[in-house]
């Protein structure tokens, strides 16, 4: 499928959960548009007197910030 972007490999998650910035920026890729979605708002302009639905960047930002604490804190346990 086009555009589509592949599920994080092991790898990508254990590099990641190591600290490899390019590692939890992929994770955090794979997941934006699910958390755009979550951060989706309505918004009044009280100018135009329209309403919309706008990402909520200040959410969108707290998500990704607890996303990479969660990243860092997390392993991977082999029996």
């Amino acid at each position: 499928m086009f555009g589509q972007i592949l599920k994080p490999t092991l790898e990508v998650i254990c590099k990641a959960s190591a600290g490899s910035e390019t590692a939890i920026k992929e994770i955090l890729k794979f997941y934006d548009a699910y958390i755009c979605k979550l951060c989706l708002r309505t918004f009044y302009h009280s100018e135009s007197g329209k309403i919309t639905m706008q990402v909520d960047e200040e959410l969108k930002g707290q998500i990704y910030t607890e996303m990479m604490k969660a990243i860092l804190k997390f392993e991977i346990r082999v029996k």
